[in-house]
């Protein structure tokens, strides 16, 4: 323990200097006063922070006041009721966060062996992504880590919370988490738009004159908010007659099926919930959807979380050649 003690003061040392070589002061800088300063720039007030942290304001207080002197630099000030980092602290910032993880990793144990890992993971969600990563995740689990086991939950909208209160070990998102010190992302894979139906019940060709007309589906995940299709028909013009409305992809294909019902989905789905579906592009562009896996620092040099991030990454089945194209 004293020896990961030395190296980290010296570690510390070393990345401080870097940080700001001209100021002495840098040098009386510990650990617990990095962390007030991460503390209070992740909960923009003093009084949270303090809270946080299980300390009193006065000392986070006295703690911003030698941070400032090291550093030559307000760091916070007033805005409204709370603080605001400077220019100089968000620069710091991200410094300051690594330097706290690498003395974290310091602490690490040893590799273990696989098979003896017996971690519960939790996945977190949407039906689409659930399907989509699942079977090839749990296949790789029961194969490689048997002791361990998988927890799968719906997506919370608010993905950073989850997170940080360890409701789930990852997220899979299509939303991008803006810079959080403590949450860490990584592009996953991506997708794009397709238009489905029952080719039994309709054509291509019917679909392409007919779409603004035809009876449409749409997948709605919450009330609040205009789904991103919704806004981009707006955008082009494209009026369109929703007769249904559900919130998960699981609940259409039996729903369409056996109408003239279509719908805007991802196309992978095409390999699974709507493999006997026929497709094709909508009449207007649609961005690409990039979907990210989100985790939490608490997780981020852990072993067995490194190997669970790894292993669904390697779930992603290979961007399907779309089957059953629309028929003309």
């Amino acid at each position: 323990m004293q020896s990961i003690l030395t190296v980290g003061i010296l570690l510390t040392t070393r990345m401080l200097l870097r940080l700001y070589m001209p100021n002495p002061e840098v040098l009386k800088l510990d650990v617990k006063l990095l962390t007030i300063f991460c503390a209070v720039a992740k909960e923009g007030a003093i009084s949270r922070a303090a809270k946080r942290l299980n300390v009193s304001q006065p000392l986070v207080s006295h703690a911003l006041d030698r941070l400032r002197i090291a550093f030559g630099d307000p760091l916070f000030v007033r805005a409204g009721r709370g603080i605001v980092p400077t220019e100089r602290a968000l620069s710091l910032a991200p410094e300051i966060s690594e330097i706290l993880d690498r003395l974290q990793s310091l602490t690490a144990p040893e590799p273990q062996d696989l098979t003896q890992i017996s971690t519960r993971f939790c996945l977190a969600a949407f039906d689409y992504e659930r399907r989509l990563i699942t079977p090839g995740l749990l296949a790789r689990i029961l194969r490689e880590t048997p002791l361990a086991s998988l927890r799968v939950i719906p997506s919370s909208r608010d993905v950073v919370s989850s997170l940080r209160g360890r409701e789930c070990d990852l997220a899979i998102t299509p939303i991008s988490p803006s810079d959080q010190l403590d949450i860490y992302s990584a592009p996953l894979f991506e997708d794009v738009a397709m238009c489905f139906f029952d080719p039994e019940m309709i054509s291509a060709d019917e679909v392409r004159c007919d779409f603004s007309a035809l009876p449409h589906a749409s997948v709605r995940f919450s009330l609040s908010g205009t789904p991103l299709e919704e806004r981009i028909f707006e955008e082009h013009g494209i009026a369109r007659n929703v007769k249904l409305e559900v919130s998960s992809f699981e609940a259409l294909p039996s729903l369409m099926r056996g109408t003239r019902l279509i719908a805007i989905l991802p196309s992978r789905l095409a390999a699974d919930l709507f493999a006997d579906f026929a497709h094709i592009p909508p009449p207007c562009p649609f961005p690409t959807s990039c979907f990210n896996m989100v985790w939490h620092k608490a997780t981020h040099h852990s072993l067995p979380h490194q190997w669970f991030r790894a292993a669904v990454r390697k779930a992603i089945p290979p961007y399907p050649l779309l089957a059953k194209p629309g028929h003309d």
